[in-house]
């Protein structure tokens, strides 16, 4: 189909937060002397943070909490005698030096580059995502960058969409790229657009959630998007 707008997510489509996030963990416990065992802590730190960015996906929580929250609830289960107000600084300081990419992805963005409009639409702190995506070999591709906690609301709101189409208006030929089923393509079907579902893994899609398009490598998208 023909686009004149490729929106894409950041994290998990383009960059590998994974690593990013694990490099940034295990430094920061590594700084503090932590006797525990680190990777068994980073596992149960995964699944606390994976539940309060869902969370905060659905307004649940502030970005301005959840800094803090996600440790303080592991500290609590753990048991740990930490300060979450210290540690998280020093884990988002890390984590804003992680720009490490995808395969596939500064190949992807250069050849729609110059073809069509694109943006780049992530869900994320702003202290956190500009200094890793201006650092990263991407950022000469991307003159429009859309970090939720600027605009107020995460993915999926409606009201993330509208600020995006209020200085891009290309409404009618757009289309998302994501990796994730809520908030990037359910996002971007709510709001009427045509949604990219980016599944390396190639899991079982049992959310109810249909994106227009599945693919499992990002170099399926020439294919797939055609720019006018």
């Amino acid at each position: 189909m023909n686009y004149k707008f490729v929106l894409f997510d950041a994290d998990g489509t383009l960059f590998d937060y994974k690593k990013a996030e694990e490099d940034a963990f295990l430094k920061t416990f590594s700084r503090f002397n932590m006797n525990q065992d680190i990777e068994e802590l980073h596992r149960q730190y995964q699944k606390i943070n994976l539940a309060i960015w869902k969370e905060f996906e659905e307004k649940k929580i502030t970005s301005k909490k959840l800094r803090v929250e996600r440790f303080r609830r592991l500290f609590l289960q753990e048991k740990l005698s930490l300060y979450p107000e210290e540690i998280s600084p020093v884990y988002l300081k890390y984590l804003s030096r992680g720009n490490h990419l995808l395969d596939g992805a500064e190949e992807i963005v250069k050849y729609f580059h110059g073809k069509c409009e694109i943006a780049l639409a992530t869900n994320g702190l702003s202290d956190v995502q500009y200094p890793r995506i201006q650092n990263s070999r991407l950022v000469k591709y991307f003159k429009h960058i859309f970090v939720s906690e600027d605009i107020g609301f995460p993915k999926p709101d409606r009201k993330y969409f509208e600020h995006i189409f209020q200085k891009l208006p290309f409404r009618d030929s757009s289309i998302i790229v994501g990796d994730n089923l809520y908030s990037d393509i359910k996002g971007g079907s709510d709001f009427n657009i045509d949604t990219c579902w980016f599944n390396p893994e190639k899991r079982i899609n049992e959310s109810g959630v249909i994106p227009t398009f599945e693919i499992s490598d990002l170099v399926e998208l020439k294919r797939i998007i055609k720019v006018v």
